[in-house]
């Protein structure tokens, strides 16, 4: 998902029109005011402001995602529910499709993932547990991922994901 110049014909559409991306952007948008009144300029005032408008988009559009678990460059595809876990760490220029879950497996100790960068999670996929994930890796749709996968840009599919090994054209990728 790109950013639109303010005042170009797409972003003036998607506005007029109130589209699936303009929805996804003003919320992307509204969590890196959060971030930024939160981290780097710190505004209570403001930042409680950007926390409500935030809460109430996500409300909306399915999502849960706290301040700071998101690097720069995150992207989200789709509606539907996104719910990422407070102490999650995720790298830069994530790629996020709809019904995803960042979280923990639900025991004690409560331990989040962390997830290097470049990361393509697919539709419907989870990551569970204190676990690590590798830059550039892709997790295809529906794969639960309940274990480390250290290997850089690679392919984790299924239940319980499992690195595959990508064919192309000029060989083994």
């Amino acid at each position: 998902m790109e950013y639109l110049p303010s005042l170009s014909k797409a972003y003036l559409m998607d506005w007029l029109l109130k589209s699936e991306q303009y929805w996804l952007r003003l919320y992307v948008r509204t969590l890196r005011k959060e971030e930024y009144y939160t981290f780097h300029q710190p505004n209570k005032l403001l930042k409680y402001f950007y926390q409500r408008r935030k809460n109430i988009l996500g409300r909306k559009l399915g999502f849960f995602i706290a301040s700071g678990n998101f690097d720069l460059g995150l992207k989200i595809y789709h509606y539907g529910s996104i719910i990422i876990h407070p102490d999650a760490k995720i790298g830069k220029n994530c790629t996020i499709h709809g019904n995803c879950c960042i979280g923990s497996k639900g025991t004690f100790p409560d331990e989040a993932p962390i997830i290097g960068d470049n990361v393509d999670i697919g539709q419907g996929a989870q990551v569970l547990g204190g676990i690590t994930i590798a830059n550039g890796v892709k997790i295809g749709a529906g794969a639960i991922v309940v274990k480390s996968v250290t290997e850089l840009n690679v392919t984790v599919v299924g239940i319980p994901g499992r690195v595959i090994e990508v064919k192309d054209k000029g060989g083994t990728l």
